[in-house]
């Protein structure tokens, strides 16, 4: 009779232990959402003195089985974090053999990541024949194998792992919470400011770093770009930091680059706002952001103490938009004081500056004088220069006709403001109350009106209403009309919002005045120009076309100005 084997049968053993005496590791960890129920005297359960004693207890107890004991303890981490000290350490002892047998009070303080659990308990521990030991499950890797592989431990890893991201998302909100009421909820505070030692989330100057952002603020204010700032700040060795960094070079410490200075100008805090958040987390431990567009930003206003003023953070951001981008392939001598200011009247576009390098001596035929640089520079309208005449004629000015011009007007209305200011501010109040005035009365008519629809169309939602009680309108036609009835008026709301902004800009004029004629006089002296004191006092420059008047050429210019905008006209 043949003989028969035992097919498909396979006996399942349990992991083999070297060591019968165990070396304990007793790990301990207290999360700080923990902390504060026990701070509140809400339950202690965890504390690391209970997990302690609990631990004690067992080693007592079962003091026949080990022949030693190390305890490990993390104090104030969240389960979720891998990167724990201690518990890297334990890991650490584990692979060295120094661990052999590691126990805790229960699996949420050891892992409350399934994953990560399950892979540490399933495979490592095991593979490598490390007891382990979950006390309040009744989990023994050792005395009894399946209670790795039983029903409790995956369904507690998962509960743990859902709990982590429940509390993730809580604590996600509570802080956007309190970021939404104007409370500063991230790290280190932006330079030139600190966190207030007397209220929780509030920001003050910081008196040793506010100098620096308000310089740089004023440098932009003068026109300077953010590489030209940067390098100032660089030859002035200025710290870029509260701190200085452990490092033998010191350059490291004033490396002032464009980018940083860019982000102190954009950055709303300087104004006194508090901006919600920059980024937004695509998933609960994703570690993986979106960066907020800066159109979406959502900006509180009058939160902390301002370093600069609102009006000069919106002058700030004005200059940083309105300045074009350098062309490349005209390497020009003349320093372009105009840069970001001289716009075509024509088509909108700013002017670019060209050099002759050839078609002018370098003297001039008239005075025999040599020509300065800006002697051969000119400006034309970036739309001729790229897309021809037929899209916009080349508005050309002389670079040193423009700056004769702006110098001379300049001179004139500080001479002005000098000699009679009185009727010098009668001037100015009354030709931009003209123009106000006439705003201002198609504005109030508009507003009128739009408030006048939206009380009709309180009424006509009483309307519907009692028609649908009556049974006249059905539930799907009422919705539809509602719908579209709230949506204008959603809409009439905003447009009142605008206007109003708007008209109440109309009545801070006087004040407007005032600042231009204490700007304008402190240049009643001045010989030079230079991008300062364009930036200060002036918008922008519209330059238009040439044309011919009784058989000569004029080009009329408008010189607008901060505050006041266009005084007058000038014709050159």
């Amino acid at each position: 009779m043949a003989r028969t084997k035992n097919r498909g049968y396979q006996q399942i053993l349990p992991p083999i232990y070297t060591a019968r005496r165990w070396k304990m590791g007793g790990y301990i960890r207290l999360s700080r959402e923990d902390l504060q129920k026990i701070n509140r005297g809400l339950d202690d359960s965890n504390s690391v003195k209970n997990q302690r004693d609990i631990l004690n207890d067992f080693h007592f107890n079962h003091a026949e089985e080990f022949e030693s004991y190390t305890e490990y303890v993390d104090d104030g981490h969240t389960g979720t974090d891998t990167e724990r000290e201690s518990f890297q350490r334990l890991l650490g002892d584990v692979m060295n053999g120094k661990i052999t047998c590691v126990v805790v009070k229960d699996l949420s303080r050891f892992a409350r990541n399934y994953s990560d659990a399950g892979s540490l308990i399933d495979n490592l521990f095991v593979q490598m024949g490390v007891r382990f030991i979950s006390l309040a499950e009744g989990v023994d890797s050792y005395l009894n194998p399946d209670s790795v592989n039983s029903i409790i431990v995956p369904i507690t890893k998962v509960m743990n792992d859902m709990y982590s991201r429940d509390i993730s998302k809580k604590v996600l909100a509570g802080r956007m919470t309190r970021s939404r009421q104007g409370k500063f909820c991230g790290g280190q505070p932006p330079l030139g400011l600190m966190r207030d030692p007397d209220e929780k989330g509030h920001l003050i100057t910081d008196p040793e770093t506010a100098p620096v952002i308000r310089r740089i603020f004023e440098l932009a204010l003068d026109g300077w770009g953010c590489m030209r700032i940067a390098k100032q700040l660089m030859d002035d060795k200025v710290p870029i930091t509260r701190v200085k960094a452990n490092t033998e070079c010191d350059v490291n410490y004033y490396s002032w680059g464009s980018a940083r200075i860019s982000h102190i100008l954009r950055n709303p805090f300087y104004k006194g706002a508090h901006l919600v958040c920059r980024t937004h987390q695509k998933g609960i431990r994703s570690n993986t952001y979106d960066i907020i567009p800066r159109e979406n930003w959502e900006v509180i206003e009058n939160c902390h103490e301002a370093i600069v003023t609102p009006a000069e953070w919106e002058q700030v951001q004005e200059i940083i938009d309105r300045r074009p981008t350098i062309m490349k392939g005209n390497a020009c001598p003349f320093y372009n004081i105009f840069h970001g200011i001289i716009y075509c009247a024509t088509c909108g576009k700013s002017m670019q500056v060209r050099y002759e390098k050839v078609g002018r001596t370098g003297k001039n035929r008239f005075t025999g004088k040599e020509r300065e640089p800006i002697d051969k520079a000119y400006y034309i309208c970036q739309t001729y220069n790229r897309l021809g005449k037929n899209a916009c004629t080349s508005h050309k000015i002389e670079a040193r006709d423009l700056y004769n011009l702006v110098l001379k007007d300049i001179q004139d209305l500080a001479a002005m403001a000098l000699k009679d200011a009185d009727v010098f501010y009668q001037r100015l109040s009354s030709r931009m109350e003209r123009r106000y005035m006439a705003d201002a009365s198609e504005m109030q008519k508009e507003c009128d009106r739009l408030e006048a629809r939206n009380q009709e169309i309180d009424s006509m939602f009483m309307s519907l209403y009692t028609d649908k009680a009556k049974g006249i309108l059905t539930e799907q036609r009422f919705l539809k009309l509602t719908a579209s009835l709230e949506q204008e008026q959603e809409a009439n709301r905003k447009r009142l919002q605008d206007l109003m902004l708007v008209m109440r800009r109309t009545d801070e004029q006087e004040s407007d005045v005032r600042t231009f004629m204490q700007e304008i006089r402190k240049y009643a002296a001045i010989q030079e120009l230079d991008e300062a004191v364009l930036n200060r006092l002036i918008s922008k420059i519209l330059v238009g076309e040439v044309k011919k008047v009784d058989g000569q050429k004029c080009q009329e210019i408008k010189i607008v100005y901060n505050f006041v905008g266009e005084i007058q006209e000038i014709t050159g």
